[in-house]
């Protein structure tokens, strides 16, 4: 079926409306190249328009800053704490204030992006972002300090979700989607080690202070850029989109409850009064939340995304995976500094091989990926996952590091590649565009949850081990270190049983409905379908997606064509 088929063609400056004979009514669809009036593109959209390659950059060093900037406590928090002369008992706070804020806000700013554009959102997140990166920075009281940073991880919540569903939109399903999240994941992936890297050189040199004023400078730098290169796509619920107050509310609250009986649980006790009737505030919340999204029209976490079977596996999946990781990473590096000697700046270094392992497999896995069956690859993912964690488990203080320690690196990088970029491929695969961001919110939700759960569980191992005896020190330490770390290979054995048992069986290109196909072909980034889709048709061997109602797209090959030939477009 062509335009010529038609029988009635009626053209305005913008659109063409066309009648089809057997339905009688009216549709909106993309103007071709014929119907557009030349010299309307003013230079602004010109100069956006060839700046919006970038986008996937931008998007992935905006994730790259919010690792880093999290990261970077593990080694500075001693050297701050005792600069600004925190209590022992409060020292867990510059990770905690962080976490808690972040973790809890992540639903939230994913269904406002969806609701009010996901550009919007990001860009929003990464300004407040540098701002309290800013703060922290001058900070001189460890309240001052702890409030930044939780304001700082307000922002980082707003940026994950939205930047994740502007790939997920922009990208079609299969190669390019596969690739760009490749590329996402592996600038994500040096996040944690430079995070460390970072830390071990300003805190040794010219100052703790320095870790926030980078990523400040570096998150203004993005913002900007950012303002040009991300698509200016609206939200996907109308004009004046309602919004679910008491299930952000409950929710925001429920998760930060949890978060913070595992986190704290494991110095004060699980059955502490300081923790216990947290975690009971905290179900409380979540139940009422539960009953909100069953009663109400628009809610911020739609159950219909968990009738998916492939994105309730993911969550599962990555949820046991950060756990993983989370613990290793913990217990790498005590490894490091107290049974082998290592100094901050040494221990820094030794993880410099597990980022540049890290580009290295990411990269390969993008091109791979498509052609492949995701099942299998996390299977082997959590083998290799399991198997760092045992190299580690045997290290003494007389190892090497070119024998267990690196090879350990080495495997974890493998094991995390082979299970966060399929993982993030399936969960992202089936939802719809206006969904993609809480479910992008929901995905990281399981990675913040899950990194105090596993941390938690092997701490309780290792402290069993060793007692609570303070005499004990150094490489007395490595057999609690060990169990913990059989532990952690124990959540590999878990994540292995879970994919072969729930996981179905996917490839990166498999869309789950062949329209989708169809509108994601060619470049088309993002389709606002106001009303309900009526035909997709092929014109002049392009694509056309016909819609009752108003059409918006963004086309850059096209668009890019159309613009060199002096003529005006439409682009979101």
């Amino acid at each position: 079926m062509t335009l010529n088929d038609k029988s009635s063609v009626l053209s305005t400056t913008n659109d063409t409306m066309v009648s089809l004979p057997h339905e009688g009514t009216d549709f909106t669809a993309k103007p071709t190249p014929e119907d557009i009036q030349p010299r309307e593109l003013s230079k602004f959209q010109q100069f956006q328009l060839k700046c919006q390659p970038l986008m996937l950059y931008v998007v992935s060093m905006a994730q790259f800053l919010d690792i880093v900037s999290g990261a970077s406590m593990t080694v500075a928090m001693l050297p701050i704490a005792k600069d600004l002369n925190f209590a022992v008992q409060d020292q867990q706070w510059l990770i905690s204030a962080y976490a808690l804020s972040f973790g809890g806000l992540l639903l939230i700013a994913g269904r406002m992006g969806d609701l009010f554009g996901h550009r919007r959102v990001f860009l929003a997140g990464l300004a407040w972002f540098c701002l309290w990166s800013t703060v922290n920075g001058f900070s001189r009281s460890p309240v001052m300090l702890c409030v930044s940073r939780a304001l700082q991880g307000m922002g980082a919540a707003a940026q994950i979700p939205t930047a994740l569903a502007l790939i997920a939109i922009k990208y079609p399903v299969g190669q390019e989607r596969t690739r760009a999240l490749s590329i996402f994941s592996a600038i994500g992936a040096m996040g944690a080690v430079t995070g460390l890297l970072l830390s071990g050189a300003l805190t040794s040199t010219i100052g703790w202070e320095w870790i926030f004023f980078i990523c400040a400078i570096f998150s203004f730098i993005l913002l900007v850029v950012g303002i040009f290169a991300l698509p200016d796509a609206p939200g996907m619920h109308g004009v004046n989109p309602k919004v679910d107050i008491g299930g952000s509310f409950t929710v925001t609250g429920g998760i930060v409850c949890v978060i913070y009986y595992i986190s704290a649980g494991v110095e004060t006790g699980w059955a502490s009064p300081k923790t216990l009737p947290v975690l009971f505030v905290g179900l409380v919340l979540l139940a009422i939340f539960f009953v909100i999204e069953k009663r109400i029209s628009y809610p911020i976490m739609p159950f219909h995304i968990w009738r998916h079977k492939a994105f309730s596996a993911s969550f599962a999946i990555i949820f046991v995976m950060q756990a993983s990781f989370q613990g290793f990473l913990y217990y790498s590096t005590l490894i490091f500094q107290e049974v082998l000697g290592y100094s901050i700046m040494r221990t820094s270094l030794s993880y410099l091989v597990h980022g540049l392992t890290a580009i290295v497999v990411y990269s390969i896995l993008g091109r791979f990926l498509p052609r492949l069956p995701l099942k299998p690859i996390i299977c082997f993912g959590f083998v290799f996952l399991s198997g760092s964690s045992l190299l580690f488990a045997f290290v003494t203080p007389t190892s090497t590091y070119w024998v267990l320690p690196f090879l350990g690196l080495i495997a974890n990088v493998f094991g995390l590649g082979f299970v966060m970029l399929p993982a993030q491929i399936t969960s992202l695969r089936d939802a719809a565009d206006d969904d993609q961001g809480v479910v992008g919110a929901i995905y990281n939700v399981g990675l913040q949850i899950g990194a105090p759960f596993g941390l938690a569980i092997l701490t309780v191992i290792s402290g069993n081990v060793n007692g609570h005896d303070p005499n004990i020190t150094g490489a007395q330490k490595m057999e609690g270190y060990k169990w913990a770390l059989v532990g952690d290979a124990a959540f590999g054995v878990l994540g292995l049983i879970l994919t072969l048992v729930f996981l179905p069986h996917v490839k990166p290109g498999m869309a789950s409905k062949a329209e989708d196909r169809a509108v994601e072909e060619g470049g088309v980034a993002a389709v606002e379908n106001v009303g309900d889709k009526a035909e997709i048709e092929s014109v002049a061997g392009k694509h056309e997606i016909v819609y009752e109602g108003k059409f918006e797209y963004m086309d850059q090959e096209l668009a890019q064509k159309e613009m060199e030939v002096g003529a005006k477009t439409c682009f979101a």
